[in-house]
């Protein structure tokens, strides 16, 4: 009687063993939760100002900050409540309050308008407050940031007192910054596999989006043309790994010349644009290929919504296509071509 349970009990866990072995793992887009988003409301059109092409925007104590392609300002500020530009700012060229370029990223820390003077190897911290009051006299900070053979930094991400750079490194993925911009050793590798590419190109062919959470003192990298994405640490002792996606899709790459680069035929899209809030990372997807999606602007009307675990929390998909996002504690902010206008909407988390 007991040999006869026994091959029951074997043959049960067969079963699910079998089972397990057929089950395929779940993408990065796939959720639980699909909220198909049926309201929504305009927060701003550019029909008296016209914006140009939005590159990257981001929210603080209810005021939009748009970066944008514009011949006059880089950025735009505009007042959620009374819906109208309050500000524009950011002129190029070496008078006062002027600079010779704005780097790649921006982000929004503690009242300041911090970004990479990259020419000059500098990062600047520029008063918000100042910016939307007009004053004559901006208070502006400057810190010179390391950039030699072995650390080669294109964006710079603030964690409260210490800094994540986003560019090309003899070792690992990223690096890091301490207060007082000294190198922090670290050597995180890609998720994947890529013997064939130098550790010092890796990051300007497998290139990244990074944002940061000042409350957990976290931060998360996606690696762009893929479904990557991960969530990191910090703490006193070191930088620790919280979470990988469970990809699907890794950047494919070419031998172009005499280097690598993505092939974007064989590529998807990805995750595309991200944004971050203290409480959720969220993404917008395209199954596209990146060629496919680049045709029509890289936009899409999924928005793919996590939190600071890796929790899949929900998927919206939106009425229609968008391209940049970003977050407060309760909207979704998303930026819409229409015509010759540029039009922000915003949906409720």
């Amino acid at each position: 009687m007991e040999a006869k349970n026994y091959k029951v009990l074997l043959f049960l866990l067969l079963i699910v063993l079998c089972s397990s072995c057929n089950e395929k793992p779940v993408g990065v887009n796939s959720f639980d939760i699909v909220e198909k988003v049926v309201v929504y409301d305009s927060i701003f059109a550019d029909k008296d100002v016209p914006l140009g092409s939005v590159r990257d925007m981001s929210i603080a104590n209810n005021i939009l900050v748009l970066r944008h392609i514009n011949d006059d300002y880089q950025f735009s500020f505009i007042d959620v409540a009374k819906r109208k530009m309050v500000s524009r700012w950011g002129t190029v060229g070496e008078g006062p309050d002027e600079f010779i370029d704005f780097g790649s990223d921006f982000f929004v820390r503690d009242s300041l308008l911090v970004f990479l003077t990259s020419a000059k190897k500098e990062i600047n911290y520029v008063s918000l407050p100042d910016i939307l009051s007009h004053r004559q006299s901006i208070s502006i900070r400057k810190e010179k940031y390391p950039y030699n053979v072995d650390f080669r930094p294109r964006k710079i991400c603030p964690v409260n007192d210490k800094k994540i750079a986003i560019g090309s490194f003899s070792k690992g993925l990223f690096g890091i910054l301490d207060a007082n911009n000294e190198i922090i050793d670290t050597s995180f590798d890609l998720p994947f596999l890529c013997d064939e590419v130098q550790n010092i190109d890796k990051g300007s062919i497998f290139q990244s989006l990074a944002g940061s959470n000042n409350r957990k003192n976290r931060f998360v990298l996606s690696i762009l043309s893929s479904d990557i994405f991960e969530i990191y640490e910090m703490t006193d002792t070191g930088v620790y790994k919280i979470y990988t996606s469970t990809f699907q899709h890794v950047p494919q790459i070419w031998k172009k010349g005499e280097r690598y680069a993505i092939d974007y035929d064989k590529s998807i899209a990805g995750l595309m644009k991200m944004a971050v809030s203290n409480e959720f990372i969220c993404f917008t997807y395209s199954s596209q290929s990146y060629t496919e999606a680049s045709k029509s602007g890289k936009v899409s009307n999924e928005v793919l919504c996590f939190d600071w675990n890796g929790e899949k929390i929900k998927k919206y998909i939106l009425p229609f296509s968008i391209s940049n996002i970003c977050l407060d504690n309760n909207y979704i902010y998303a930026i819409r071509y229409v015509d010759d206008e540029t039009v922000i909407y915003r949906f409720k988390l």
